[in-house]
């Protein structure tokens, strides 16, 4: 005989509890975002330099393609993880490679309905804007490792170089602006050996410097 227990037990099936996904947890954008800012600063670099060549377009699949819909995924990622301080980095990267991509198109292909003669000014009001953003994105940067303020302020010096270039028509200037590049895609290459070391579950090498502003 069954017990009341058994006698008493709901015979029809119980529906399945939902199980909670979690989106994105874990994972560190720096691994992904710093590796392709420095390919992007490479190629800008070089182009300034005008080494192997001084076509800035020879940069776009580099710029776009390379770093700048990456650095949006990596926008994306970090935002998702409540990283808020790499979500404005990254979005702010991602929209000067896109966008520099834009106008140097946008001029070859006149686009924007820009002449030739207007040409040279639309590429100061270009940098001259974004030298502004870059120079306010170092004042929250001062909180972060030495090596992202350095780096912000020389993206800050490499862009100015850029407006003074376009205005005074001074090739000199630009290799000045290519140099700088070359030197903060080095320090994005030498913060990613850290972040990717740790990623790893390795040490924490090279150092990345103490915070200017604890």
């Amino acid at each position: 005989m069954a017990s009341t227990h058994e006698s008493t037990r709901d015979p029809s099936p119980q529906p399945p509890v939902p199980v909670g996904v979690v989106v994105g947890f874990g994972g560190d954008p720096l691994t992904v975002g710093l590796i392709f800012f420095g390919i992007a600063s490479v190629a800008l670099g070089m182009a300034l330099i005008g080494m192997p060549t001084a076509a800035q377009g020879a940069v776009i699949p580099i710029i776009v393609l390379g770093s700048g819909l990456y650095q949006l995924l990596v926008t994306i990622w970090a935002a998702i993880l409540g990283q808020s301080i790499v979500a404005v980095i990254f979005s702010t990267f991602s929209a000067f490679w896109l966008s520099f991509s834009a106008l140097l198109l946008g001029l070859d292909h006149n686009w924007f309905g820009i002449g030739t003669a207007d040409a040279t000014g639309a590429q100061e009001l270009f940098f001259i804007a974004w030298a502004c953003l870059f120079l306010f994105l170092v004042v929250p940067c001062l909180k972060l490792p030495l090596v992202y303020p350095l780096a912000v302020a020389l993206v800050f010096v490499a862009v100015s170089l850029a407006a003074i270039g376009a205005f005074t028509g001074s090739a000199n200037v630009f290799t000045a602006a290519g140099a700088v590049a070359l030197t903060f895609a080095l320090l994005a290459f030498y913060a990613w050996v850290n972040v990717a070391l740790v990623a790893m579950g390795g040490k924490a090498i090279p150092p990345l410097g103490k915070p200017p502003i604890p």
